[in-house]
Formats: C-alpha cells, sequence, structure tokens
C-alpha cells in the first residue's frame, strides 16, 4: 500500500488544525484560570494541568500577572504558528511547490517563531531575576526556537529562489 504524498499533506493538515485549536484551547484555559486566581490565589496552584506559578503569586501579584501572560502570548503566538501551518499545506501544490504565497507563508512563520524566541528569552531574564533577588525557583522557556526560526527562514529564502528557477524554466519552455 502506497501511501501518495497528497494524503500526507491533507493528514497534516488536519493536524496543524488540531494544534491551533489545542493550543486555543490552552491560552484560553490559562486566561480562565487567571481570572479565577485574582479572587482565589489557591487556583494559581494549578493553573493548567500542574502549571504552578504560585510562588511568582505569593511573592508579588504583578510579578504573577506578568508571568501568566508571558504563557498566554507563547500559546497564542504558537497557535498562529499553526494556523499558517494550515494555510502553508492547503496553498501548496506538489506539481508546482514555488510559489509566492508559498514563500511569503514561510517568511512569516519564520518572523512568528522569531517572535516566540525573543518573548522566550525576556521570560528567562525575568524568571532568573526573580530566582536571584527574591530567591523564587526559576523555570525558563525553552529557547530552541532560534534554530527552528531559522531554518524556516532557510526554507523561505529557498522557495524564493526557487520561484524564480521556476519562471526561468517555463520562460525556456
Amino acid at each position: 500500500m502506497k501511501i501518495s504524498s497528497e494524503f500526507i499533506l491533507k493528514a497534516m493538515r488536519v493536524l496543524a488544525w488540531i494544534a491551533f485549536i489545542g493550543l486555543l484551547i490552552k491560552a484560553g484555559a490559562v486566561i480562565m484560570s487567571y481570572g479565577v486566581s485574582i479572587q482565589n490565589p489557591e487556583a494559581s496552584k494549578d493553573l493548567y494541568k500542574g502549571m504552578d506559578l504560585s510562588r511568582y503569586f505569593e511573592y508579588n501579584f504583578v510579578h504573577y500577572s506578568i508571568i501568566t501572560f508571558y504563557y498566554i502570548f507563547l500559546y497564542l503566538l504558537q497557535a498562529y504558528v499553526a494556523l499558517f501551518a494550515t494555510r502553508l499545506l492547503s496553498e501548496i501544490n506538489l506539481e508546482k511547490p514555488f510559489t509566492t504565497t508559498v514563500a511569503s507563508i514561510l517568511q512569516k512563520i519564520s518572523s512568528i517563531i522569531f517572535g516566540v524566541w525573543i518573548l522566550a528569552i525576556v521570560h528567562n531574564i525575568h524568571v532568573e531575576l526573580l530566582a536571584k533577588y527574591a530567591t523564587i525557583k526559576a523555570e525558563p522557556f525553552a529557547v530552541e526556537f532560534i534554530f527552528v526560526a531559522g531554518i524556516v527562514y532557510i526554507l523561505a529564502q529557498l522557495f524564493k529562489k526557487g520561484i524564480v528557477m521556476q519562471n526561468e524554466n517555463e520562460l525556456t519552455v
């Protein structure tokens, strides 16, 4: 049984939609839990699936709010990347993959992932400063986003070059 590339692209598009919806639900759950934790500080011990930010709440409500919003923005930016991935997977044509639309979407995905990396760096600096001066255990975000952003950026550049080559090839035929 041979699985076609078209089928794989459709399956990946469905998975990207599932990731998009899941990340939106995750962001929404953190927002709702944060709203509850404003009135009930006990809720900060389990914002979402064991996410315990109570130590920040006990130290300072402003720092707690900022760190909670880091998480919310992280999930929303990841959802935005998943949304662009669905768009990319629906736009790509295996017969002529090098289009300006695909290159543009790849460029946007790269920029968003770079933004996620900047957010992660700012968050990590913030929690490390709190760990240093307030003796609160820091839980930094992963910072591998820059690597992924670089790879997607390189792919976008390759697609731009592919567009030029594809257009030249069409002119010579």
